[in-house]
């Protein structure tokens, strides 16, 4: 009986809000490393401060925008409902995957202002949350802000692939997990945690 729990204990699978598949066992082997990783990132002059409110200190993200936010932010996210972001904590309650670090690692908030814009029309820090939810459905739902970017400082983030068959970077849902045909950032490519996790932590030096 032992044997067999261990044993479905390490069939057991863990997904990550971007829909990425993980023995469970080793998402939570890792979750300290992970954690670490986060802090990490979190401390870069651009991540420290909100995407949205540009206030210091980010406890919350949105791993499929690809954004740190601060915890009012974080939780007007979570107001948006999933379809348009899938906030998450980065202080340690929650188990990440490598997909989902590996987004926060690809955009990050100093890609996040050119990929989404709405920096000039931030509502004023002492606006109420609905002035602020609008403003976030504008940026992330709507993609109101889109038409200042520029195509070419797009491209050298996600690739010129991104902008589509029309020109528009907007055909890039970034809401959702990419299929494989549409992979911009690389991020359903097979990652197999025992295989490739050595050389994805190297790179924070772990």
């Amino acid at each position: 009986m032992a044997t067999m729990s261990a044993r479905n204990r390490a069939l057991e699978m863990w997904k990550s809000k971007l829909g990425g598949q993980y023995p469970k066992h080793q998402v939570e082997a890792d979750h300290d490393r992970n954690m670490a990783i986060l802090a990490r990132l979190r401390n870069e002059p651009a991540n420290r401060l909100c995407a949205d409110c540009g206030r210091e200190g980010t406890v919350w993200s949105s791993v499929n925008l690809g954004v740190f936010t601060c915890l009012r932010c974080g939780s007007l996210h979570r107001a948006l409902g999933t379809h348009v972001s899938k906030p998450k904590g980065c202080t340690g309650t929650y188990l990440w995957g490598l997909d989902e670090i590996t987004r926060m690692k690809e955009i990050g908030n100093a890609n996040a202002v050119t990929l989404y814009g709405g920096v000039s029309e931030r509502p004023k820090p002492n606006a109420n949350d609905n002035i602020w939810l609008e403003y976030l459905r504008d940026k992330y739902e709507r993609r109101k802000f889109e038409a200042a970017i520029s195509p070419g400082k797009t491209d050298a983030i996600l690739g010129s692939d991104a902008r589509g068959k029309e020109g528009s970077w907007a055909q890039l849902d970034v809401n959702t997990s990419v299929t494989t045909e549409e992979d911009l950032l690389g991020l359903n490519a097979p990652l197999p945690v025992q295989d490739q996790k050595g050389d994805f932590f190297a790179q924070f030096g772990l």
